[in-house]
């Protein structure tokens, strides 16, 4: 009979083995399959593929409107992203936008991955997932259409935490110059690391996005490339009002404010796509509305970093201690980065729908708290549930136009603001309960030795 049980349970490790093999193969298949569906009509990357076939051809003028897909659909990355993804120009276009598409599925299954570590223990439940997915779904699949750049940047960033968080400091500063390098956004995460006192961290961030934006000199040219880099930030940074008015709805603070507050002319869309409803509650001044944006802006960040100050500073000796860091989600400094990443889509100065593939850390972190048990907060439970609610139901509700409202009105805007304030509640509820348990190590170490 003894004999019989590791037998049987071989053959259960066996039957497992196999279920999860069938499992993986039909994953594959449709995942192959839903690739021929999207590449059909990606968005963005068939303007990386003209902009790299320019390029092959032998321009050199990154930022004309007809070296991509003309004036609205131009290349608006450093000259850097070109030649690193330069065998893909080589390619058919079919070819390449399978690929690309290829990269989006080990893109999104690195950010998943990067997820069960940071949060390991509820990561390992179906329940964690259900809620975590039916929540950041809809901009994955939107991502998945677009065909888009900022995927790439999301799972340098993530990665870039997780090996700070582990103490990697080196590897977190590649990969946040990467990400900074491909998206400019992620560099509204550096103050928290200033708060942080991470001077080397930062330093090498530095170095490595100069040394990155630096590096296409060796094909270009030092003065060509320095040229490059400047109608770069000319064209991407400091005059960016042409494409903030003719590309997608900004979801971010500034662009809530400016459909709120100022008279939006849809009609001056270029390219035919005018078909908005203006929601503006009155009609005051540009310029007026963009420098309540900054002062508010301002003010949202520096709340923040003095949130994230505050509960670092209630961190117990054993947690400060490099080989002490846990990094499940219920420990303070994953809290903390799901507060800056929530904070980069709410004050960033362009926030179009696909970049809230980034609530993907901030959420799981509230769900990890949940479904850890160790911080069973109602407030989260329900923020979830308001997040999901409106992520299955609201895309689903009919007609291109009410679609459209939605857009304006900036639904994500607010889910995203929902999730940031939860994440600060759980912030504080958890500094406060790590203060009550230091509290209480105190008292049982001073009990033990007067005994």
């Amino acid at each position: 009979m003894m004999g019989d049980e590791p037998k049987s349970k071989s053959a259960q490790r066996s039957k497992l083995g196999r279920r999860k093999l069938v499992w993986l193969s039909v994953s594959a298949v449709i995942l192959a399959l839903l690739g021929l569906v999207f590449v059909r009509n990606l968005i963005d990357f068939p303007v990386y593929y003209a902009a790299g076939r320019s390029l092959l051809s032998g321009r050199i003028d990154l930022y004309s409107p007809d070296f991509a897909r003309g004036e609205v659909m131009d290349f608006r990355y450093p000259p850097f992203f070109l030649l690193v993804f330069y065998p893909l120009w080589l390619l058919p276009y079919s070819a390449a936008a399978y690929v690309w598409y290829l990269f989006s599925v080990a893109e999104v299954l690195g950010c998943v991955a990067v997820m069960r570590r940071v949060v390991p223990r509820p990561a390992e439940t179906p329940r964690f997932w259900i809620v975590t997915g039916v929540c950041v779904a809809v901009y994955y699949v939107m991502i998945f259409h677009y065909g888009n750049v900022h995927l790439l940047a999301v799972l340098l960033l993530f990665g870039a935490l997780y090996l700070h968080l582990r103490g990697h400091v080196p590897a977190a500063a590649l990969l946040m110059s990467l990400s900074i390098t491909l998206k400019l956004t992620p560099a509204v995460m550096l103050p928290y690391f200033a708060v942080k006192k991470q001077w080397r961290f930062l330093l090498l961030t530095s170095v490595f996005t100069v040394v990155l934006n630096l590096a296409p000199a060796g094909v270009f040219g030092f003065k060509t490339n320095t040229d490059l880099l400047k109608t770069w930030f000319g064209h991407v940074i400091a005059e960016q009002e042409f494409h903030e008015a003719n590309g997608p709805i900004n979801l971010s603070l500034k662009g809530q404010l400016r459909r709120y507050l100022t008279r939006v002319d849809y009609r001056a869309r270029v390219e035919g796509d005018t078909d908005y409803r203006s929601i503006n509650l009155t009609a005051l001044d540009r310029r007026q509305v963009d420098n309540m944006w900054i002062i508010a802006a301002l003010t949202v960040s520096i709340g923040a970093l003095f949130l994230i100050l505050w509960a670092g500073r209630r961190l117990s000796a054993r947690e400060r201690e490099p080989e002490g860091v846990d990094v499940g989600a219920e420990t303070i400094p994953a809290l903390e980065c799901g507060l800056m990443i929530c904070l980069m889509l709410f004050i960033g100065p362009l926030t179009s729908k696909i970049y809230f593939i980034a609530l993907l850390w901030p959420v799981a972190s509230l769900a990890g708290a949940v479904a850890g048990g160790a911080s069973r907060i109602k407030l989260v439970t329900w923020v979830l549930l308001a997040v999901a609610t409106a992520n299955v139901v609201l895309p689903l509700l009919p007609g291109r136009s009410t679609q459209r409202l939605l857009l304006v009105l900036g639904v994500d805007f607010y889910l995203n603001c929902l999730v940031m304030m939860a994440v600060g509640y759980a912030l504080i509820a958890h500094s406060k309960a790590r203060r009550r348990d230091d509290r209480q190590q105190i008292r049982v170490r001073s009990e033990a030795r007067t005994s």
